[in-house]
């Protein structure tokens, strides 16, 4: 039985779904901690708590929470041998999406033989030879859909602001200025005045 070399490449490759696998498991992190926070009263929010709670309790999809904690599990489990993973079944450890999530940011725990030296720079040789690039995709996609669901969650409790909002709002006044510096203001006023 002949092996199959991991090209340059691959490797290549590999790494930078793992590191926007990883930026997408950050992002989901961020808002998922934050919209605990709030849950718990340790976050300000600028609606009244109660109505905070609700829509956030509400918005949450432990169906995406589910497939995401399997899917990172599986990942570590074949990437991480010997490590000892929290439960991935959200149904007797809720926090199991973000346990796992922490895991493959940064790293096994401390107390784990895995955690010394540079654990990650051996993951992209270990995707691409055990073909785990597909798991690294799905997380990334999974991660990004609940994401949103907790960010959209945020906003409406009151403890984010949508700043993609006023993105837009500044990009279109930005062309206002521009059309009004252009002559749409010579027109405007011409128009006005007869």
């Amino acid at each position: 039985m002949t092996k199959a070399l991991v090209s340059k490449t691959d490797v290549q490759r590999a790494k930078v779904e793992l590191d926007r696998m990883r930026g997408s498991l950050k992002s989901w992190l961020k808002f998922r901690t934050l919209n605990d926070a709030v849950v718990t009263g340790t976050a300000p929010t600028k609606k009244p708590r109660k109505f905070a709670v609700e829509v956030i309790t509400q918005s949450r999809d432990w169906g995406y929470e589910q497939k995401l904690a399997k899917q990172i599990y599986v990942l570590l489990s074949e990437t991480l041998p010997g490590v000892q993973l929290p439960d991935p079944d959200i149904a007797t450890n809720p926090q199991a999406a973000v346990q796992l999530a922490k895991i493959a940011i940064d790293g096994p725990p401390s107390s784990s033989p895995q955690a010394q030296g540079a654990w990650y720079l051996s993951w992209p040789v270990l995707i691409v030879g055990g073909l785990l690039l597909a798991i690294t995709t799905t997380i990334r996609s999974v991660a990004d859909v609940a994401k949103d669901r907790e960010e959209k969650a945020c906003i409406q409790a009151g403890a984010c602001t949508d700043s993609g909002f006023w993105l837009k709002a500044g990009g279109i006044a930005a062309l206002v200025y521009v059309a009004w510096q252009m002559g749409l203001g010579e027109r405007v006023k011409k128009a006005l005045k007869g």
